[in-house]
């Protein structure tokens, strides 16, 4: 059945799609948290780098599709490509800096700079997750960003609580909500590559919906996922595919979740 066959891609449209992952609110930051290192001495040699990829497992995902129709074979190829506009998307959640860092190590072919992009891609970001999220290569934040891109980074916890206290309670349940980010007035996206950096620490903050926010990348993966829902011969698979390709658009996964 193509619904368990594509039960990962699934899981991943429906809890990673544009922001079901919590927001954690960023904490007190001594100094800017895009201050650079700069001392290359202190970063892994490629050696190194290499050893500690080597921590990972990789584990191949295997799925048996010869039972699957024509149909659900051409849908599943669908979500192929739409996932893969995701692991994009993901990295513009992670860090705004992510996607650039990401094609500029792609062409480094030192043996340093590979070892960085096999590291970089096995983290989808600079910094080693199982090493206190410590940067593992120069011109990037010592640590990621507590709030990820999904506040300004030069904003502070006080900063965030203060604004939030001058909201109505309609406007807070957004502010901290699942599908808003909070980007700044001098920067409000009005096109593909919207970064919620501002500029300056003293623009008015505010809150800014997922669909308007990553909208470069949900509408050519909702016109995806409509195709699949057209391909496949799964009625509930076309439901749910249908229903979620329409949230993307509308900042509202209600119906898509239980459909």
């Amino acid at each position: 059945m193509l619904k368990l066959a594509l039960f990962s891609l699934m899981v991943s449209f429906a809890f990673c799609a544009v922001g079901q992952t919590t927001k954690a609110q960023p904490k007190k930051q001594a100094t800017k948290s895009t201050a650079a290192n700069t001392s290359g001495g202190q970063f892994p040699a490629a050696a190194e780098l290499n050893q500690m990829a080597a921590r990972f497992a990789p584990t191949p995902l295997k799925v048996d599709i010869s039972t699957l129709s024509p149909g659900d074979k051409q849908a599943l190829a669908k979500l192929i490509e739409a996932g893969r506009i995701f692991d994009h998307l993901f990295m513009d959640q992670f860090w705004s800096g992510d996607n650039a860092l990401y094609k500029k190590l792609q062409k480094d072919k030192t043996p340093l700079g590979q070892a960085r992009l096999k590291y970089f891609w096995i983290n989808k970001g600079p910094w080693s997750e199982i090493d206190d999220h410590k940067a593992f290569m120069p011109g990037v934040p010592p640590r990621k960003p507590l709030g990820a891109n999904f506040y300004p980074e030069d904003m502070t916890k006080e900063t965030f609580e203060s604004w939030l206290s001058t909201l109505n309670d309609g406007q807070k349940e957004q502010a901290t909500g699942f599908f808003t980010v909070i980007g700044k007035l001098g920067n409000i996206p009005s096109q593909p590559g919207f970064r919620r950096g501002g500029t300056s620490i003293l623009d008015p903050l505010t809150i800014v919906p997922s669909s308007d926010a990553y909208k470069g990348d949900l509408t050519p993966c909702a016109k995806l996922l409509k195709e699949a829902a057209a391909l496949t011969d799964n009625a509930s698979l076309k439901r749910f595919l249908t229903t979620r390709a329409d949230a993307f658009h509308a900042n509202n996964y209600n119906q898509s979740n239980v459909a």
